[in-house]
This record gives C-alpha cells, structure tokens and sequence, in this order.
C-alpha cells in the first residue's frame, strides 16, 4: 500500500495489473502450444513418413512388366533325320523390357524374322518334338535374333534399350504356337 509519504509504487507492483499480465502470458502460451500441436498433427497426417506394411518395413519397388512382341505364325519345311520333309508353323512372342525395345524390334522386323527361320530350318522335325528340343530352339533363337539386332540397331542403342550395357533386348522368347506336320 502507498503512503502519502512514500515513494510512488511502479505499474508492476499494482495487484490488479501483475494476475492480468499472468493471463496475458497464459493465453499466450496455450495459444502457441495449440497451434504448434496442430502443425504437429498437420506434418504427421500429411507430410510425414507414409504407414509403409506393418512392422515398418518399407515396399520394395516392383519390378516392371516385360513387353511382348507378337510375331504371326509362320511355316517353314524342315526334314526328319531320315530326309523326310515335314512343315512346322510356328509362332512366338517375344518379350522385350519395355515399349521402346517394341519399337525398336519392329522397325526391324523382317530380319529379326529372317534370322528365326534361318535357325528353325537348321533343326530336325525330330528334335524339336521334344521339350529339351524345344528348349534348344528357344535358346538359339534368342541368340541369333539378339545377334542380329546388336548388329542392325548398334551397341549403344541396344544398351539405351535394356538400361545395360551389353544387354540383350530379346530376353525370352514363348511359343504361341508350335506344330510339327
């Protein structure tokens, strides 16, 4: 209490202005721990880590589908190993790594056809009734249309393709279809 005496009291001794500048302060403070609790809950929900599989355990990246290449069947005359002719429509789709590699195949096609008749011609009726015959065929086809892509299409365009260096663009070959008369 101020004396008619004393020396004048200073603004912050006042009882009634010390609890409002407290209030102040409170509201103040609960004002900013709300808003930093919504920015929190905001980043969390929005912005922050994706809820990967249980366990946090992060997806892998899956891997892309193959591109495949129809090529229409085709029939070719090839002799037993007694000499007999016999003809064999075949069939095949190519798979390729992607859409460019199609592109690319395709511009060149008729040789990459060529090359696959020339390889069904050097096989025998009789070794291609089996499934390791058949097996054979698929793996010489492949090389020899691989083989003549690298050399109409050039190394560097082939590895722009497949994202390898010395990648291969045919990288496996299905038969359709595979009849032997």
């Amino acid at each position: 209490m101020a004396t008619v005496d004393g020396p004048p009291q200073s603004a912050t001794d006042v009882p009634g202005r010390s609890v409002f500048r407290s209030w102040k302060m409170i509201a103040v403070l609960l004002v900013f721990l709300g808003a930093s609790a919504g920015g929190a809950g905001y980043w969390y929900f929005f912005l922050g880590p994706s809820s990967g599989p249980a366990g946090g355990q992060v997806a892998k990246a899956e891997a892309s589908l193959p591109f495949y290449l129809e090529i229409k069947p085709f029939v070719v005359t090839i002799v037993n190993n007694a000499g007999t002719p016999h003809f064999v429509q075949v069939g095949i789709n190519l798979a390729l790594p992607g859409s460019d590699a199609g592109n690319a195949v395709t511009a060149v096609l008729p040789e990459v056809q060529d090359a696959i008749r020339q390889i069904a011609v050097a096989f025998k009726a009789d070794d291609i009734v089996t499934p390791a015959g058949i097996d054979k065929l698929r793996q010489a086809v492949i090389a020899n249309a691989n083989a003549v892509l690298l050399k109409r299409l050039g190394p560097e365009r082939v590895g722009r393709l497949t994202g390898e260096p010395n990648g291969t663009l045919i990288q496996n070959l299905y038969f359709t279809t595979l009849i032997v008369e």
